[in-house]
């Protein structure tokens, strides 16, 4: 009797996609014709030596006459000036979120609220320094028909 049960993974194993399956394929098909099969880390690593190659060479011409170029550049033409200052914001800005209040300590909430409290306080005192009133007439700015008209006789 056979005691052995075969063993299935625990996970399935994933398909490829199709556009996976498509890419083995051409590259079968250049190994065939002769032609080196690019790995994906060669182009990578081709990317990354010509991008530093570009920085190192414009670093040069920006010390023969990068900040007389940048001048007339700002004069000249003020929207690709703008669009370089652009480009050299970063596309995307990481912003983490920690948890609010659940994820402090509470020391760290302590602080807050004293802060808190802090700045309530001078908003406060910058409201109690205004000065607030209404204005009336005095029998000065009264036009004269409201005024007694034995008075304004004399």
């Amino acid at each position: 009797m056979d005691t052995q049960t075969p063993t299935e993974p625990a996970t399935p194993k994933r398909q490829p996609s199709a556009k996976t399956i498509a890419r083995r394929e051409r590259s079968k098909k250049l190994a065939q014709q002769g032609y080196p099969v690019p790995k994906l880390s060669d182009a990578y690593r081709g990317r990354q030596l010509l991008n530093a190659d570009t920085i190192r060479e414009m670093h040069a011409a920006f010390r023969e006459g990068g900040r007389a170029a940048i001048d007339k550049v700002m004069k000249n033409q003020p929207a690709i000036f703008l669009k370089l200052l652009v480009l050299l914001v970063p596309r995307e800005l990481q912003i983490e979120h920690r948890g609010g209040v659940k994820g402090m300590t509470e020391e760290q909430i302590v602080d807050a609220i004293e802060a808190i409290e802090g700045f309530l306080a001078r908003r406060a005192g910058e409201q109690a320094k205004v000065i607030e009133g209404t204005t009336t007439t005095s029998g000065m700015d009264a036009p004269v028909s409201e005024l007694d008209p034995a008075k304004s006789l004399k």
